[in-house]
């Protein structure tokens, strides 16, 4: 179980802090703050749950794609002749029959929208997977066959796969006749930070480390694949599609938008989603696909995908190359980092130009560094389009700025513990501005430090070490929710309903994929109206119902949508106090609400229930006060006060920042190479915390994508673009049987001050800092500073060989190179007086 600590700062020599007043949750019958056992579980575990692959709908259909087994081609021609012969087959389409009939879809990169997306090739194949054509049958079985038979006329050209690789003008050119902003070639955008000066703080460094890094791609990997059940009717002119989706009002505007038809004619429904960790986060061919084979046909057409498909066409982790410095103080002062990032985002952009954004910005913290220097390009590659995946951007960051923190720590002759006490976030009130532009309304995470470091035994490991084994640090802050670059809001909205019979039913477009929301929203609405909280029940996320709001994603679903669901609810409750007052003939501030009625204050067995109230205004609206609207439902939307990205790349993006501190503990097998977590330590302020339990598992479940992350998980592609491990047989997800005991975790609360409930994001904070910690971990036990994802036994065993045979202490493996030069700018990098190479300057 998490162990929630006091939220109060221990005393500490640098300077005094105030921590935020603490909101009081769960006392007395409140539900916030308790673990009340998840509502949707019951469903889940015995397996009578509807899932994207369990619709059936009368007169369906099934559908398949045809997909490309080249990286890069010009396509000449599809045939389709054979396949429509077929049996039971009762259509097949491809990007011609298409053209002029369906508008380009793609990423919004600041104001304007890049259509580089479109249901099928037409005169260029991209990458391995990209669709060619569809067939729809009686049968995915007949669809499948008939896939076989058509034929595909095509001239391949050169493939290119490495990032850095696309920098180079005479490399292929991927995309072509798109319009970018920013961009050119296969840059299709750039992004730069240039806050303090990064030039005057290396001049001034008393000690420079610098590091080539290279992070990998990792998929999304959810249990529920990619699918959709596209059902058009003819006589109303509305297309219904069942999405395995995490945003409904994207998926329809972007649809509609596409097919160029009314919004208002277009229906996404959400039946349970297996999981997306930012993977389903936008609007994919195969929705596109399955709607116009149904419009055509007029019967429902069902289109899931298989896990092959979903590895070579659904969204990745986008890779990075990362050229990173940082500059400090002989007391540990960390005064400037500088960085050069190759962000690979794949063949077509899914929201990847965002990740560089947000990740880098926020990756920043929680170091204020006064002095930064970034540039980065975007760029495409042939290979799966990439995009958000858990963490967005900021375990990529971490993992370079975390080993830089070590690798000054070493060089510095200080514990990596106290170097980075030294740095984190320590205001004298809040809230603090950063010099990057961060606006932190509270925080605990030099507590989180420290409690990880205590809880794993640091300083008695770090004095007494065991051959072989290791222990690492790393800490982050993650955003709550945030304002994208290209999107200027960052809001959830939801309708609050009492009905008649005294339930109440919830009705949120943000989809639940995992976060519990029919749980903690109802322990929400309990607490505010006081009704039962078997009572309150969660409505199916629904385009045609639910009031607009963005999707689940961002670790925003607590805050954001927890934020919208009590302003409804406490509007619902005005309504409500008000019939009370009115027939009892009371005074509204004299009554509250509890055990399912209005009462006199203390008196909470007295006073009307709510479906009596419920019913004078549904069917006595004589007996309503003067003016009362008759109706018991509420909406309330909140946007977070955040802000836009400033020219310089500063900014606050998010409206509260989640910390995490964790603390490794690792065993090297020098014979397999196999690395072993044998004990780990996490340390988090989510603020506060409405349904513990939840945020256990959200932290224990963003380890697993960390861990996955740093010992196995990557897309290994060959030269020609064809990815070698579509398969979970190949691809080397973490099974639970190579988990530790995660037994030491630890909430140490900061409520929010923005966030009117005080909850922080849980969601992603458990993913930022695995990776940089079991990599300081593994080179305490090695001496092996790996400076590439993932560390695979294999590597690790060379790395190994590589170290004696060579007869070094330490060395980085594979890319031991800290005289490195940006690829990109090579004479903007200042000479530091403190060089990687050599003897610190004191």
């Amino acid at each position: 179980m998490t162990e929630t600590l006091p939220t109060a700062p221990p005393t500490r020599p640098r300077a005094e802090r105030h921590a935020p007043e603490r909101r009081e949750t769960g006392s007395g019958n409140k539900l916030v703050g308790r673990s009340v056992p998840r509502t949707e579980d019951l469903a889940l575990l015995t397996g009578t749950a509807r899932f994207i692959d369990d619709i059936r709908l009368p007169g369906m259909l099934y559908a398949k794609i045809l997909r490309s087994t080249t990286a890069h081609a010009r396509l000449n021609g599809v045939d389709l002749s054979k396949a429509l012969q077929q049996p039971g087959v009762r259509g097949a389409i491809c990007g011609q029959d298409l053209l002029g009939k369906v508008k380009p879809w793609g990423d919004m990169m600041q104001d304007l929208l890049v259509g580089d997306h479109f249901p099928f090739a037409t005169d260029k194949i991209l990458y391995e997977g990209q669709e060619i054509a569809a067939v729809v049958a009686d049968s995915k079985y007949a669809a499948l066959d008939a896939l076989e038979v058509i034929e595909v006329d095509y001239d391949e050209l050169p493939v290119l796969v490495d990032p850095e690789g696309a920098l180079d003008p005479e490399s292929p050119l991927i995309q072509e006749g798109i319009n970018y902003e920013f961009g050119e070639g296969n840059i299709f955008d750039r992004y730069r930070v240039r806050v303090g000066d990064a030039a005057a703080a290396a001049a001034d460094a008393d000690v420079v480390v610098r590091q080539r890094f290279v992070s990998n791609r990792q998929a999304g990997a959810a249990l529920d694949p990619h699918g959709c059940v596209a059902s058009y009717d003819s006589f109303t002119g509305v297309l219904t599609i069942y999405s395995s989706t995490q945003s409904i009002f994207m998926v329809r505007d972007v649809l509609a938008d596409t097919l160029q038809i009314p919004r208002n004619r277009v229906r996404v429904v959400i039946p349970e989603v297996g999981a997306g960790f930012g993977s389903k986060a936008q609007m994919f061919a195969h929705e596109v696909i399955a709607s116009v084979l149904s419009m055509q046909l007029g019967r429902p057409v069902h289109l899931v995908l298989g896990r092959g498909e979903i590895f070579r066409a659904g969204t990745a982790r986008t890779g990075q190359v990362r050229y990173a410095e940082m500059y400090l103080k002989r007391d540990g002062e960390i005064t400037g980092y500088r960085d050069y990032i190759v962000h690979d985002c794949g063949a077509q952009s899914l929201w990847g130009n965002q990740v560089v954004h947000i990740g880098t910005n926020v990756g920043m913290l929680p170091y204020p560094i006064p002095n930064i220097h970034i540039d980065a390009d975007v760029v495409h590659t042939n290979t799966a389009p990439a995009g958000p995946l858990r963490g967005f951007g900021i375990p990529e960051t971490i993992w370079a700025k975390e080993q830089l923190v070590d690798m000054a720590a070493e060089r510095l002759g200080m514990d990596p513990l106290d170097l980075r006490a030294r740095n984190v976030v320590q205001p004298e009130s809040f809230p603090y501005r950063t010099p990057m532009g961060q606006v932190i309304d509270s925080t605990s995470i030099d507590r989180c430090l420290q409690t990880c470091a205590e809880a794993i035994g640091w300083r008695e490991k770090k004095a007494r070490p065991e051959p072989n084994e290791g222990v690492g640090l790393a800490v982050s802050m993650k955003y709550t929710s945030c304002r994208h670059p290209s999107l200027d809001t960052d809001l959830s909205a939801v309708r609050v309903r009492l009905e008649t019979d005294g339930t109440v039913t919830i009705f949120s477009s943000d989809v639940s994929h995992g976060q519990g929301h029919a749980t903690f929203l109802a322990q929400i609405v309990s607490d505010v109206l006081g009704v039962g909280f078997e009572k309150v029940a969660l409505a199916p996320p629904d385009s045609a119902t639910a009031p607009f709001g963005l999707g689940t994603y961002a670790s925003r679903a607590a805050a954001v949508l927890g934020t919208a669901c009590r302003q409804a609810a406490e509007r619902l409750r005005e309504k409500v106090v008000a019939i009370a007052a009115h027939v009892l003939e009371a005074n509204p501030e004299d009554l509250d609400t509890g055990n399912d009625r209005v009462h006199v204050r203390g008196l909470p067995d007295t006073g009307l229930y709510l479906e009596n109230l419920a019913g004078y205004a549904a069917y006595r609206t004589h007996q309503l006060p003067p003016g009362f609207e008759p109706t018991l439902e509420a909406v309330a939307t909140y946007d977070t006060p955040t802000e836009r990205e400033a020219p310089d790349g500063s900014g606050n993006f998010s409206v509260t920042y989640s910390g995490a501190a964790h603390a490794a503990h690792v065993r090297v097998d020098p014979d397999t190479g196999r690395i072993t977590v044998i004990d780990y330590a996490m340390a988090h302020d989510t603020g506060t915390v409405i349904n513990p339990l939840i945020v256990e598992g959200q932290h224990q479940g963003g380890f697993l994508m960390g861990i996955g992350m740093a010992l196995g998980e990557d897309y290994v592609y060959d030269d020609q673009g064809r990815l070698l491990n579509a398969s979970f047989k190949d691809y080397q997800a973490p099974y639970a049987t190579e988990l530790p005991e995660l037994t030491k975790m630890f909430e140490i609360p900061a409520p929010s001050v923005n966030i009117p409930g005080g909850q922080k994001g849980a969601g992603e904070s458990g993913t930022g800092p695995v990776p940089a910690a079991i990599g300081n971990a593994v080179y305490d036990a090695t001496g092996v500073r790996f400076t590439a994802l993932p560390i695979t036994p294999d590597r690790m065993l060379l790395a190994l060989r590589e170290k004696e045979r060579r007869g070094l202490d330490s060395f980085r493996y594979p890319d031991d190179m800290p005289d490195f030069t940006s690829p990109r700018t090579p004479d903007e990098w200042p000479t530091p007086t403190g060089s990687d190479e050599g003897d610190l300057l004191l």
